[in-house]
């Protein structure tokens, strides 16, 4: 009787454990469609890449966006994924779009930096500017973290490889992961103080040489169970409070500019245009990139059923010179087999129900002088 009741329980056990792992998939982003693990996750395929309807409206410099053209066994086609890119940002009147490596782990396989894509892009100078560290120095900074340590060795080829990065003509660095999600087994998850010692020391390089980093970091205002639309592994159980670190991260040198990528893309709650204004008030060095995109929370959106929030407008009227438009549009070659749907589109929507001073500071003014970028397409 004893060995009966002992199979039922772990019958039972067994039972609650699958349909546990049943509502978890239930509540899961819907998976990445493709090959390439970086990506933002949900976009769905689209039949022909590059194809998207033309919009009108004011024009726009994109200060966010990646070139996916690693096809499979290293194979480059960077050059394919600049046409995609280059008949979207026609198609929606985009004048210049900053592109730049996601940040990368260090031991991801698909891992490629400023490199590999800077070939593609000379013929296109007055149409591209770009960032690099993705591929390089995020991943340095998690090495120092796997270690437990920051090395001097380390931190001497973290910084010369700073240098190399401006000297082959970047106007900044990026994509750099403080608290990057991930959205399914493929996307990585990573986590970095923000005022990690190599954040602060590239904010030195960054001041030193006016240039801006770009930082990908989920906002959390205080310690939290990791949200139930997300797995664990490879995310972490629980999301540790950063904004203190961020905080840190800018007081440290006021001559660095921090953009903080993905402003109204907000995964916990915690992102606010209250949190928004606060920060900007006390922090002039402190910089916003808007991703406008469905799949995220809907409280802290810029846009509510396509219509803009009178508190975003309120937020860029307070704050026009600390705001750009970061769409984070793959534009991927149409040799590989994902076809995504522009993610440009909804920075299109935003722009377009700005008042015209406020997208001409939004979307022309800020970023070009931020990123010093001469003016495209004769703009």
């Amino acid at each position: 009787m004893e060995r009966v009741v002992r199979l039922a329980v772990a019958v039972g056990l067994l039972l609650i454990g699958a349909a546990t792992v049943v509502a978890q998939l239930g509540q899961r982003p819907r998976p990445f469609p493709g090959p390439e693990p970086m990506g933002p996750p949900g976009q769905q395929r689209q039949t022909a890449p590059g194809t998207i309807t033309p919009q009108s409206g004011p024009p726009y410099i994109d200060t966010h966006a990646h070139l996916d053209g690693r096809l499979p066994r290293g194979i480059p086609d960077y050059d394919g994924a600049v046409q995609v890119a280059l008949r979207i940002m026609d198609a929606l009147n985009i004048t210049k779009t900053v592109v730049m490596p996601p940040p990368f782990p260090p031991q991801h396989p698909n891992r490629y930096d400023h490199e590999d894509f800077l070939p593609a892009l000379r013929n296109h100078s007055e149409r591209f500017a770009f960032l690099g560290g993705g591929g390089s120095l995020n991943g340095m900074v998690q090495e120092a973290l796997t270690s437990g340590r920051t090395l001097p060795s380390l931190e001497q080829e973290f910084e010369a490889r700073a240098e190399r990065i401006l000297r082959d003509g970047a106007v900044g660095f990026g994509e750099l992961a403080a608290e990057h999600l991930s959205f399914n087994p493929r996307h990585p998850y990573e986590s970095a103080p923000p005022d990690h010692p190599l954040f602060l020391r590239l904010a030195d390089i960054a001041a030193r040489h006016g240039v801006p980093m770009d930082l990908h970091m989920e906002a959390v205002a205080h310690d939290m169970p990791l949200p139930t639309r997300f797995l664990t592994p490879p995310n972490a159980p629980t999301l540790r409070e950063n904004l203190s670190g961020l905080e840190r991260l800018l007081a440290h040198n006021r001559e660095a500019r921090i953009v903080w990528a993905h402003a109204g893309w907000d995964n916990t709650g915690h992102w606010t245009v209250k949190l928004c204004r606060r920060l900007l008030e006390k922090h002039p060095n402190l910089y916003m990139s808007i991703k406008i995109d469905s799949l995220s929370l809907p409280d802290n959106r810029p846009l509510a059923n396509r219509v803009i929030r009178p508190e975003w407008v309120e937020l860029l009227r307070a704050f026009p010179d600390r705001f750009v438009i970061g769409s984070d549009q793959f534009y991927t070659s149409p040799r590989l087999p994902i076809r995504r749907v522009p993610s440009a589109e909804g920075p299109r929507a935003f722009l377009n129900q700005l008042p015209a001073d406020l997208a001409q500071k939004v979307g022309i003014d800020t970023p070009r002088r931020l990123y010093h970028l001469a003016p495209g397409r004769g703009r």
